[in-house]
């Protein structure tokens, strides 16, 4: 695998990974995949349920098109291997926390220059093309990921995966700078054919939306309200879980959701398990919310993640580890 290299997928690269990745995902169920309970109408379940499993945990936060920060985090050293090299042993679970498309904070300008291409009816213009570089870039990776671990390696549903930039299913259009969420479905269809934008499609709506483990539990954001165990397996089933776990806004959530939710999923002596969350973005390296219950990292300025190694809480100071300082002090020796 090669997870250096940035350029734009062709058209079958990218639909023939993109259906690989949708039959991975679509297949976790049965009795041979205890870890991602069915759901009610057959279907794999939202939640992957690793609630007796000890082993350690890397979480990261928003991708959001940054292609080099999944290199670094792959190059990051854990017990004097890389993370690629620990999950290739099977020694770690490494989990992505959703949003892998769409640039933010430092490329406002580009897409004010795609936007421009965009009311010209240039779908796919230069400046466009180097968003879509960097973001299929990545997103490629990442199924080649999934499909070569599919039991340690897992990306969860974000609010911006959403590629049809539809308002169904517990999702809503996006924009932030622009018109980012249209922008990019019009660039797919325009670029590579309505084929491969149904096909990009039916991987998002396979995603889980939830992590579970004795060490911690992940989700895109924090959850709106209380949820039941059979609620999260259930998600795509009722618009509002998809919602309440992939959109929820600072100061939208009910008071004490994640800990009562804690308790469903794993029981009341492990309410103080910590529930880790992207979504909205920090300014330093991580805030609490829920009385100290949620805690978010994603800081889109910096290439921080979480290692979760033992089940005593979280620590700051010890857990939250920044991969490019690790990877240049790497490159020094």
């Amino acid at each position: 695998m090669n997870f250096f290299e940035t350029k734009l997928p062709s058209h079958d690269e990218i639909f023939t990974l993109s259906e690989e990745m949708t039959d991975v995902l679509e297949n976790e169920k049965g009795d041979a995949i205890p870890w991602r309970p069915v759901a009610s109408d057959g279907t794999a379940g939202s939640l992957l349920d690793f609630s007796h499993s000890d082993i350690p945990v890397v979480i990261i936060p928003d991708l959001h098109a940054r292609h080099s920060f999944l290199k670094n985090v792959l190059n990051f050293h854990i017990d004097r291997k890389t993370v690629l090299e620990n999950l290739e042993e099977g020694k770690i679970h490494l989990v992505f926390a959703g949003d892998a498309l769409h640039s933010e904070k430092t490329t406002r300008e580009r897409w004010m220059n795609c936007y421009i291409e965009y009311e010209n009816g240039v779908f796919s213009g230069p400046f466009m093309k180097e968003e879509m570089t960097e973001g299929l870039s990545l997103l490629m990776n990442l199924f080649q990921l999934k499909i070569s671990f599919p039991e340690n390696f897992h990306f969860l549903k974000g609010n911006h995966e959403n590629i049809m930039n539809e308002c169904s299913g517990g999702d809503f259009p996006f924009r932030k700078y622009v018109d980012e969420g249209d922008m990019v479905k019009n660039f797919i269809s325009d670029f590579y054919g309505d084929d491969v934008l149904y096909m990009l499609s039916l991987y998002e709506k396979a995603l889980p939306l939830v992590y579970v483990s004795k060490k911690c539990i992940i989700s895109h954001a924090e959850p709106r309200r209380v949820f039941s165990k059979q609620e999260i397996i259930d998600a795509r089933l009722d618009d509002a879980v998809v919602s309440g776990l992939v959109w929820t806004a600072n100061n939208e959530a009910e008071e004490n959701s994640v800990e009562n939710t804690t308790i469903n999923l794993l029981g009341k002596k492990a309410k103080n398990v910590p529930w880790f969350g992207g979504h909205r973005p920090v300014s330093g390296k991580f805030s609490m919310r829920q009385n100290g219950h949620f805690i978010q990292f994603h800081n889109p300025l910096l290439q921080n993640i979480v290692y979760i190694k033992n089940g005593n809480g979280f620590n700051p100071e010890n857990d939250i580890r920044n991969v490019l300082l690790d990877v240049n002090k790497e490159s020094k020796r």
